[in-house]
């Protein structure tokens, strides 16, 4: 008899997503490619629910295998998500190159200012401060930082490629050195230095009353469905997402922005919620993990995929947005380093997400110099 998992619903009710999805892409491998925006707004939804099942399905893998399997799970789930989208929009017939570094640095905007400062204003609603250990946090920056200056940063000022973009040898260290970097780190982080992430809290754990069960191999089957209709989906988006935002008039930044709020909402409300226990351990393993892993792993794959198929991603970040990227990471080191946060610091971080917003609107908005 296989061992069984915990579910917060009926199977029949909460696998709903899935047989939307299952419709949508068979449409999409039948080549249903209506004009206007009613299909790909379908088709968005129909990927957002499936990516959240998907999500779903994997944690309670990861909870029942403990780790490092668990996170292995997780992660891998997320960043095949994030993957399908990223290609689906750079390959589309209107590509954009700049799809992958916009996604991730989207990612790392919304983790550490939208959804760490949610998650310290709920967790400090009646509270004055609550704590986590502050090694895990101090573990994840460094990580973060390092990930990041390297593959948004550093292409921006190297002379190999101009603007942006990498030559052939840095792309290959990029992405070498950071598929190294984060399975170095996944290893330590489930073997010696296991005590930094340790969740304890009391509070934290499901209450009875809804508790179900799923079998393990339902679970691995329901996920991998759910995955495979994402990518299906994704790929029926391709050129879709970049006329969807010529219609609404909107930056190409904001692509990236989609990618990153569809891979986030699974994660991001087990954060909230975790905060909202009083439990900010949890929100931080989830958070900072996310972030460290959708460069870690994302990068190599981008890059896997442009070697096969040719087109070039451009990486490097604008200058406005490397300050915010620098402001971002120095605000959150600060705010972190102690293991005690409060409302205030939410706030700073809220600021300088609605800041970012600003400023691709602003960007977008201004006219050109003649």
């Amino acid at each position: 008899m296989h061992p069984k998992l915990r579910m917060s619903q009926p199977t029949w009710l909460a696998e709903w997503p899935l047989f939307m999805g299952a419709i949508s892409a068979c449409l999409v491998l039948a080549h249903f490619d209506p004009a206007g925006p009613l299909w790909t707004g379908w088709l968005l939804f129909s990927i957002v629910a499936c990516a959240a099942r998907a999500m779903a399905h994997a944690d309670l893998l990861a909870e029942h295998f403990g780790e490092p399997a668990g996170t292995i799970i997780l992660t891998v789930a997320a960043i095949i998500i994030e993957v399908a989208a990223v290609c689906a929009i750079m390959l589309g017939s209107s590509g954009n190159p700049a799809v992958a570094r916009d996604s991730m640095f989207a990612v790392i905007m919304l983790i550490m200012n939208g959804l760490v400062g949610g998650c310290m204003l709920i967790g400090t609603w009646r509270r004055s401060e609550v704590t986590f250990n502050a090694d895990s946090a101090l573990t994840y920056l460094p990580m973060l930082i390092t990930l990041a200056t390297i593959t948004l940063v550093l292409p921006r000022f190297t002379q190999s490629a101009t603007g942006g973009w990498m030559s052939n040898s840095m792309e290959v260290f990029v992405g070498g050195g950071s598929l190294v970097l984060y399975g170095s780190f996944l290893w330590l982080q489930s073997s010696r230095y296991r005590g930094y992430f340790a969740v304890g809290h009391p509070e934290a754990a499901v209450p009875a009353e809804h508790v179900g069960h799923i079998s393990v191999p339902k679970a691995i089957t329901l996920l991998l469905v759910s995955l495979l209709i994402v990518v299906i989906c994704a790929e029926g988006m391709a050129g879709r997402v970049g006329r969807l935002l010529n219609t609404l008039h909107l930056p190409a930044e904001f692509g990236g922005v989609f990618i990153a709020v569809m891979v986030l909402t699974p994660e991001g409300f087990a954060a909230l919620l975790a905060s909202a226990r009083g439990d900010m351990q949890r929100s931080i393993n989830v958070l900072l993990g996310s972030a460290v892993a959708t460069i870690g792993l994302t990068v190599p794959a981008v890059l896997t995929v442009r070697w096969i198929t040719g087109v070039d991603p451009e990486f490097g970040l604008e200058a406005p947005y490397i300050v915010l990227l620098a402001l971002t990471f120095m605000v959150s080191a600060l705010n972190l380093m102690r293991g005690r946060v409060n409302a205030m610091q939410g706030l700073m971080h809220l600021l300088i997400l609605f800041g970012w917003l600003v400023t691709i609107l602003d960007e977008s908005l201004t006219p050109e110099l003649p």
